[in-house]
């Protein structure tokens, strides 16, 4: 067994029951905080209590390969609680007008892994996907060349890929997929510009990844790609779509649907069914409230981002309306220091440094967790202000104000909400 040492290097041994001990107590400490924290991290958010106790049941330890409710129970843990799987599947199914729902990926990055290596065909072709540099996801590249693929990136402004670049690919490359990801915009996504060039293409499939949007695109506040003559769409559950760290797969088209399911059969096995439960309670509660939800997410990004222009800061987009999406960014002189006073008030940012057209460190802010505990306009107003302070300096003020907001947000989230007041766009 080796010793254990401290930072002297002396060999001392630690009571490690000890150890456990204190580490617990510092999860317990900090959990308050955590639950009354407001979150503008874009790529985070909450699930409601009803959805995160999946994730403590013993289904956890489970695995579960069954996809209907007949056939041989090789695994016997899951039979009791399979009908929520499957339901759960089904309100993606409604909410994405999509006949086929894979529920299988573990994350978005697994999502991605799985549409590429079944619909990227054979090792060698080509697959076009969005540069970092304009937004596209920063794995995306690597991904594909480790799956044996050739990379191909395009530029993407404002939402519009460079079409003349991805037709001067598509004519000199033999390409097989283009994969449009984007992790880092403040506009919607134009699919159907894309589409509308592949089909002089046959052959060649069209993917989205709406990680970021999928909220909204469930929600009915973005377009949905399939709507727009994409084969398929993918990503992860925990952004604007406030589930759990799982991914989704679906599609109109059952062809491209076995091509994922193949790819996705030898990718994942245990596909972590406490989660995949957390999943599907928070699809069927999405049913209920998410179109007033997604709405509210953007009306709250706008409205966060005029506030924050009103108090000084330089947020990029006063002449289109700020942000199309969840998104907000703002450029300031010291952006971690700011962003370490807000974390002593309980309010977390998120720095980028890699932002399209925005070189240095940045506050990429997000709406959607603060959204779904019930934040509304008036509070992205009130949100702003105690940023300000903490910019400025106005200590005091600006904790006891945090304190107050964050006692206030989550007393009526989206998923407690009956009736017209759930289902209604803002």
């Amino acid at each position: 067994m080796c010793s254990a040492h401290t930072s002297t290097g002396t060999a001392t041994i630690t009571d490690p029951i000890e150890r456990l001990s204190t580490l617990i107590e510092r999860v317990h400490t900090d959990t308050p905080r955590a639950r009354s924290a407001i979150n503008l991290v874009p790529s985070e958010n909450r699930m409601s209590p009803t959805a995160h106790a999946m994730l403590g049941t013993d289904y956890s330890n489970r695995y579960f390969f069954n996809e209907a409710l007949t056939g041989v129970w090789e695994f016997r843990g899951g039979e009791a609680v399979a009908e929520l799987e499957i339901a759960g599947r089904q309100a993606f199914s409604r909410l994405a007008c999509a006949e086929y729902v894979n529920l299988r990926p573990l994350s978005g990055l697994n999502a991605m892994m799985i549409a590429l290596s079944g619909l990227g065909g054979l090792p060698g072709h080509t697959v076009v996907s969005i540069s970092p540099a304009s937004g596209g996801h920063y794995a995306t590249g690597a991904v594909i060349t480790r799956l044996g693929y050739r990379w191909a990136s395009v530029d993407c402004t404002r939402g519009s890929v460079d079409l003349a670049a991805l037709e001067q690919i598509l004519t000199d490359r033999a390409v097989s997929l283009v994969y449009l990801d984007v992790q880092n915009s403040r506009h919607r996504l134009e699919v159907g510009a894309v589409a509308e060039l592949l089909v002089r293409y046959p052959g060649v499939r069209l993917h989205v990844d709406i990680s970021h949007t999928l909220g909204l695109v469930l929600g009915g506040a973005h377009a949905n790609p399939l709507d727009h003559g994409a084969g398929s769409v993918g990503g992860s559950l925990h952004k604007s779509f406030p589930g759990p760290h799982h991914g989704m797969l679906f599609t109109r088209d059952g062809a491209i649907a076995e091509m994922l399911r193949e790819a996705q059969y030898v990718l994942v096995s245990s596909h972590h069914f406490g989660h995949t439960l957390a999943s599907a309670v928070t699809a069927l509660e999405f049913e209920h409230y998410g179109r007033g939800y997604a709405h509210a997410v953007l009306d709250n990004a706008r409205i966060l981002a005029a506030a924050l222009t009103e108090y000084g800061f330089d947020v990029p987009g006063a002449g289109s309306g700020f942000t199309d999406t969840h998104q907000v960014w703002v450029r300031l002189d010291d952006a971690a220091g700011v962003s370490d006073v807000l974390a002593e008030w309980g309010i977390r940012v998120n720095i980028q440094s890699d932002l399209p057209d925005c070189p240095g460190p940045m506050w990429r802010l997000g709406t959607a967790e603060p959204t779904v505990l019930g934040a509304d306009g008036a509070e992205m107003g009130e949100l702003a202000r105690i940023l300000a302070d903490a910019r400025d300096g106005h200590t005091r003020r600006g904790r006891d104000a945090a304190q107050g907001l964050r006692d206030r947000i989550g007393i009526r989230p989206w998923w407690s909400r009956t009736g017209t007041e759930a289902g209604a766009a803002s």
